[in-house]
Protein backbone atom coordinates (compact mmCIF):
# COMPACT_ATOMS: atom_id res chain seq x y z
CA UNK A 1 0.00 0.00 0.00
CA UNK A 2 1.11 3.53 -0.75
CA UNK A 3 0.13 5.92 2.00
CA UNK A 4 1.15 8.94 -0.06
CA UNK A 5 -2.17 8.93 -1.94
CA UNK A 6 -4.43 8.94 1.13
CA UNK A 7 -4.93 11.29 4.04
CA UNK A 8 -5.77 8.19 6.04
CA UNK A 9 -6.00 4.47 5.35
CA UNK A 10 -6.09 1.13 7.10
CA UNK A 11 -6.07 -2.54 6.22
CA UNK A 12 -6.91 -5.38 8.61
CA UNK A 13 -7.01 -9.12 8.07
CA UNK A 14 -8.96 -11.22 10.55
CA UNK A 15 -8.83 -14.96 11.06
CA UNK A 16 -10.40 -17.51 13.36
CA UNK A 17 -8.12 -19.07 15.94
CA UNK A 18 -9.83 -21.55 18.19
CA UNK A 19 -13.14 -19.96 19.18
CA UNK A 20 -11.99 -16.39 18.63
CA UNK A 21 -11.43 -14.03 15.72
CA UNK A 22 -8.14 -12.13 15.89
CA UNK A 23 -6.16 -9.70 13.77
CA UNK A 24 -3.57 -11.58 11.75
CA UNK A 25 -2.36 -8.55 9.82
CA UNK A 26 -2.91 -4.81 10.15
CA UNK A 27 -1.70 -1.60 8.58
CA UNK A 28 -2.76 2.00 9.09
CA UNK A 29 -1.38 5.34 8.02
CA UNK A 30 -2.22 9.01 8.32
CA UNK A 31 -5.38 10.29 9.99
CA UNK A 32 -6.98 6.94 10.77
CA UNK A 33 -6.30 4.02 13.08
CA UNK A 34 -8.12 0.87 14.14
CA UNK A 35 -8.68 -0.07 17.77
CA UNK A 36 -7.34 -3.29 19.27
CA UNK A 37 -9.81 -6.16 19.55
CA UNK A 38 -12.68 -5.26 21.88
CA UNK A 39 -15.41 -7.57 23.20
CA UNK A 40 -18.66 -5.71 23.89
CA UNK A 41 -21.06 -8.47 24.82
CA UNK A 42 -21.40 -11.93 26.36
CA UNK A 43 -20.78 -13.53 22.97
CA UNK A 44 -17.36 -11.89 22.85
CA UNK A 45 -17.64 -11.06 19.17
CA UNK A 46 -14.42 -9.37 18.08
CA UNK A 47 -15.17 -5.69 17.51
CA UNK A 48 -13.01 -2.99 15.94
CA UNK A 49 -13.51 0.78 15.99
CA UNK A 50 -12.31 2.96 13.13
CA UNK A 51 -10.65 5.92 14.84
CA UNK A 52 -10.47 9.24 12.98
CA UNK A 53 -7.55 11.35 14.20
CA UNK A 54 -8.65 14.58 12.53
CA UNK A 55 -11.67 16.81 13.10
CA UNK A 56 -13.29 15.76 9.84
CA UNK A 57 -12.68 15.41 6.12
CA UNK A 58 -11.55 18.50 4.23
CA UNK A 59 -11.47 19.29 0.54
CA UNK A 60 -9.47 16.95 -1.66
CA UNK A 61 -8.71 14.39 1.04
CA UNK A 62 -9.00 10.70 0.22
CA UNK A 63 -9.46 7.88 2.70
CA UNK A 64 -9.32 4.12 2.23
CA UNK A 65 -10.62 1.30 4.43
CA UNK A 66 -9.83 -2.35 3.75
CA UNK A 67 -11.23 -5.31 5.71
CA UNK A 68 -10.53 -8.97 4.95
CA UNK A 69 -12.15 -11.83 6.88
CA UNK A 70 -10.70 -15.28 6.38
CA UNK A 71 -12.67 -18.52 6.55
CA UNK A 72 -15.22 -18.73 9.41
CA UNK A 73 -14.07 -15.48 11.03
CA UNK A 74 -16.69 -13.25 12.61
CA UNK A 75 -16.33 -9.57 13.48
CA UNK A 76 -18.00 -6.21 13.95
CA UNK A 77 -16.35 -3.14 12.43
CA UNK A 78 -17.79 0.28 13.27
CA UNK A 79 -16.87 3.94 13.30
CA UNK A 80 -16.11 5.76 16.53
CA UNK A 81 -18.46 8.66 15.69
CA UNK A 82 -20.07 10.51 12.80
CA UNK A 83 -17.80 11.64 9.96
CA UNK A 84 -17.94 15.35 9.11
CA UNK A 85 -17.27 16.52 5.57
CA UNK A 86 -16.50 20.22 5.23
CA UNK A 87 -16.79 22.71 2.36
CA UNK A 88 -15.10 22.12 -1.00
CA UNK A 89 -14.68 25.43 -2.79
CA UNK A 90 -11.90 24.63 -5.27
CA UNK A 91 -13.55 21.80 -7.19
CA UNK A 92 -11.86 18.91 -5.37
CA UNK A 93 -14.08 16.20 -3.91
CA UNK A 94 -13.57 14.50 -0.59
CA UNK A 95 -13.48 10.74 -1.21
CA UNK A 96 -13.69 7.53 0.78
CA UNK A 97 -13.07 4.04 -0.57
CA UNK A 98 -13.96 0.84 1.25
CA UNK A 99 -12.88 -2.65 0.17
CA UNK A 100 -14.32 -5.69 1.96
CA UNK A 101 -13.53 -9.33 1.27
CA UNK A 102 -15.24 -12.21 3.08
CA UNK A 103 -14.14 -15.81 2.68
CA UNK A 104 -16.50 -18.74 3.10
CA UNK A 105 -18.41 -19.02 6.35
CA UNK A 106 -17.31 -15.58 7.57
CA UNK A 107 -19.69 -13.04 9.11
CA UNK A 108 -19.14 -9.28 9.11
CA UNK A 109 -21.30 -6.54 10.61
CA UNK A 110 -19.99 -3.26 9.16
CA UNK A 111 -21.77 -0.38 10.89
CA UNK A 112 -21.03 3.20 9.87
CA UNK A 113 -22.21 6.26 11.77
CA UNK A 114 -23.66 9.10 9.72
CA UNK A 115 -21.58 11.07 7.27
CA UNK A 116 -22.53 14.71 7.91
CA UNK A 117 -22.25 16.90 4.82
CA UNK A 118 -21.84 20.59 5.59
CA UNK A 119 -22.43 23.55 3.30
CA UNK A 120 -20.63 23.29 -0.08
CA UNK A 121 -19.33 19.79 0.67
CA UNK A 122 -18.59 17.44 -2.23
CA UNK A 123 -18.37 13.81 -1.23
CA UNK A 124 -17.84 10.53 -3.07
CA UNK A 125 -18.07 7.15 -1.34
CA UNK A 126 -17.14 3.96 -3.14
CA UNK A 127 -17.64 0.45 -1.75
CA UNK A 128 -16.37 -2.76 -3.36
CA UNK A 129 -17.44 -5.89 -1.50
CA UNK A 130 -16.60 -9.50 -2.34
CA UNK A 131 -18.26 -12.49 -0.66
CA UNK A 132 -18.75 -16.18 -1.15
CA UNK A 133 -22.19 -17.80 -1.21
CA UNK A 134 -21.69 -18.93 2.42
CA UNK A 135 -20.59 -15.51 3.74
CA UNK A 136 -22.85 -13.13 5.65
CA UNK A 137 -22.68 -9.35 5.39
CA UNK A 138 -24.72 -6.83 7.38
CA UNK A 139 -23.77 -3.31 6.25
CA UNK A 140 -25.25 0.04 7.24
CA UNK A 141 -24.48 3.70 6.64
CA UNK A 142 -26.28 7.05 6.63
CA UNK A 143 -26.06 10.57 5.22
CA UNK A 144 -27.06 13.66 7.20
CA UNK A 145 -27.39 17.21 5.91
CA UNK A 146 -25.24 19.40 8.13
CA UNK A 147 -26.27 22.58 9.87
CA UNK A 148 -26.10 25.88 7.97
CA UNK A 149 -26.34 29.44 9.37
CA UNK A 150 -29.46 30.13 7.30
CA UNK A 151 -31.18 26.95 8.41
CA UNK A 152 -31.70 25.84 4.80
CA UNK A 153 -31.75 22.18 3.82
CA UNK A 154 -29.37 20.48 1.40
CA UNK A 155 -26.57 23.03 1.46
CA UNK A 156 -23.98 20.50 0.30
CA UNK A 157 -22.93 20.67 -3.35
CA UNK A 158 -23.06 17.04 -4.45
CA UNK A 159 -22.96 13.48 -3.23
CA UNK A 160 -22.17 10.17 -4.91
CA UNK A 161 -22.55 6.77 -3.23
CA UNK A 162 -21.38 3.79 -5.26
CA UNK A 163 -21.64 0.21 -4.00
CA UNK A 164 -20.75 -2.95 -5.88
CA UNK A 165 -21.25 -6.33 -4.25
CA UNK A 166 -20.04 -9.61 -5.73
CA UNK A 167 -20.95 -13.11 -4.60
CA UNK A 168 -18.59 -15.79 -5.94
CA UNK A 169 -17.23 -13.13 -8.31
CA UNK A 170 -20.70 -12.47 -9.75
CA UNK A 171 -22.19 -8.98 -9.44
CA UNK A 172 -25.38 -9.09 -7.33
CA UNK A 173 -25.76 -5.41 -6.45
CA UNK A 174 -24.81 -2.24 -8.29
CA UNK A 175 -26.06 0.84 -6.48
CA UNK A 176 -24.99 4.26 -7.74
CA UNK A 177 -26.72 7.20 -6.08
CA UNK A 178 -26.08 10.76 -7.30
CA UNK A 179 -27.48 13.81 -5.50
CA UNK A 180 -26.80 17.35 -6.73
CA UNK A 181 -28.84 19.81 -4.63
CA UNK A 182 -27.17 22.81 -6.29
CA UNK A 183 -28.35 21.67 -9.73
CA UNK A 184 -31.91 20.47 -9.12
CA UNK A 185 -34.59 20.37 -6.44
CA UNK A 186 -34.17 17.19 -4.43
CA UNK A 187 -36.95 17.91 -1.94
CA UNK A 188 -39.90 16.80 -4.07
CA UNK A 189 -41.62 13.64 -5.26
CA UNK A 190 -39.25 10.95 -6.45
CA UNK A 191 -36.35 12.33 -4.43
CA UNK A 192 -36.47 13.07 -0.69
CA UNK A 193 -40.18 13.93 -0.58
CA UNK A 194 -39.90 16.39 2.29
CA UNK A 195 -37.17 14.57 4.21
CA UNK A 196 -33.48 15.50 4.35
CA UNK A 197 -31.56 12.53 5.79
CA UNK A 198 -31.34 8.88 4.81
CA UNK A 199 -29.80 5.60 5.86
CA UNK A 200 -29.13 2.28 4.17
CA UNK A 201 -29.02 -1.30 5.40
CA UNK A 202 -27.69 -4.03 3.11
CA UNK A 203 -27.83 -7.69 4.07
CA UNK A 204 -26.26 -10.41 1.92
CA UNK A 205 -26.98 -14.00 2.94
CA UNK A 206 -28.37 -16.98 1.03
CA UNK A 207 -31.14 -17.44 3.64
CA UNK A 208 -32.84 -14.12 2.92
CA UNK A 209 -36.28 -14.66 1.34
CA UNK A 210 -39.52 -12.84 0.53
CA UNK A 211 -40.94 -14.07 3.84
CA UNK A 212 -38.09 -12.35 5.71
CA UNK A 213 -38.78 -9.10 3.84
CA UNK A 214 -42.49 -9.30 4.71
CA UNK A 215 -41.64 -9.70 8.41
CA UNK A 216 -39.28 -6.72 8.30
CA UNK A 217 -42.01 -4.56 6.76
CA UNK A 218 -44.30 -5.50 9.65
CA UNK A 219 -41.62 -4.60 12.21
CA UNK A 220 -40.97 -1.24 10.54
CA UNK A 221 -44.68 -0.44 10.48
CA UNK A 222 -45.00 -1.29 14.17
CA UNK A 223 -42.40 1.35 15.05
CA UNK A 224 -44.84 4.11 14.03
CA UNK A 225 -41.99 6.49 13.25
CA UNK A 226 -42.18 9.56 10.96
CA UNK A 227 -40.14 7.87 8.26
CA UNK A 228 -40.47 6.75 4.68
CA UNK A 229 -38.73 3.58 3.57
CA UNK A 230 -38.31 1.06 0.80
CA UNK A 231 -37.05 -2.48 1.12
CA UNK A 232 -36.14 -4.53 -1.92
CA UNK A 233 -35.26 -8.18 -2.26
CA UNK A 234 -32.30 -8.73 -4.55
CA UNK A 235 -32.61 -11.32 -7.29
CA UNK A 236 -30.77 -13.59 -4.88
CA UNK A 237 -28.74 -13.52 -1.70
CA UNK A 238 -30.12 -10.50 0.14
CA UNK A 239 -31.96 -7.18 0.35
CA UNK A 240 -31.48 -3.41 0.52
CA UNK A 241 -33.39 -1.14 2.93
CA UNK A 242 -33.33 2.65 2.55
CA UNK A 243 -34.93 4.90 5.15
CA UNK A 244 -35.77 8.62 4.86
CA UNK A 245 -36.38 10.88 7.85
CA UNK A 246 -35.66 14.36 9.19
CA UNK A 247 -34.21 12.89 12.39
CA UNK A 248 -31.10 10.70 12.29
CA UNK A 249 -32.33 8.98 15.46
CA UNK A 250 -35.42 7.69 13.64
CA UNK A 251 -33.27 6.29 10.84
CA UNK A 252 -30.99 4.60 13.36
CA UNK A 253 -33.98 3.09 15.18
CA UNK A 254 -35.47 1.65 11.98
CA UNK A 255 -32.17 0.21 10.76
CA UNK A 256 -31.26 -1.14 14.21
CA UNK A 257 -34.63 -2.89 14.49
CA UNK A 258 -34.08 -4.70 11.19
CA UNK A 259 -30.41 -5.36 11.95
CA UNK A 260 -31.20 -6.99 15.28
CA UNK A 261 -33.93 -9.16 13.79
CA UNK A 262 -31.59 -10.33 11.02
CA UNK A 263 -28.65 -11.08 13.35
CA UNK A 264 -30.92 -13.14 15.59
CA UNK A 265 -32.32 -15.06 12.63
CA UNK A 266 -29.04 -15.66 10.79
CA UNK A 267 -26.43 -16.05 13.52
CA UNK A 268 -28.57 -16.60 16.65
CA UNK A 269 -27.27 -13.43 18.35
CA UNK A 270 -29.06 -11.01 20.68
CA UNK A 271 -29.59 -7.30 20.14
CA UNK A 272 -26.44 -5.37 19.36
CA UNK A 273 -25.69 -2.43 21.66
CA UNK A 274 -22.67 -0.28 20.83
CA UNK A 275 -22.30 2.61 23.25
CA UNK A 276 -20.39 5.59 21.86
CA UNK A 277 -19.60 8.67 23.85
Amino acid sequence: MNGCNYAGEFHIELEKRGNATVISKKYFNGLVKVSPTIHLDKEKISTYFILGLGGGYVEGEKYRNSVYLKEDARAIVTTQAATKVYKCLKGYKTEQETDIKLEKGSVLEYIMDSVILYRDAEYKQKNNIYLTSSSTLIYSDAITSGWSPEGDKFQYSNLQLSTKIYVDNRLVLLDNLLINPKEYDVTGLGYFEGYENFGTLIVIDYRISKEVIDLLRIKLKELELPISYGISLLEENGFVLRVLSNLTQNIECAISTCHNYIRKMLVNSGDLVIRKY
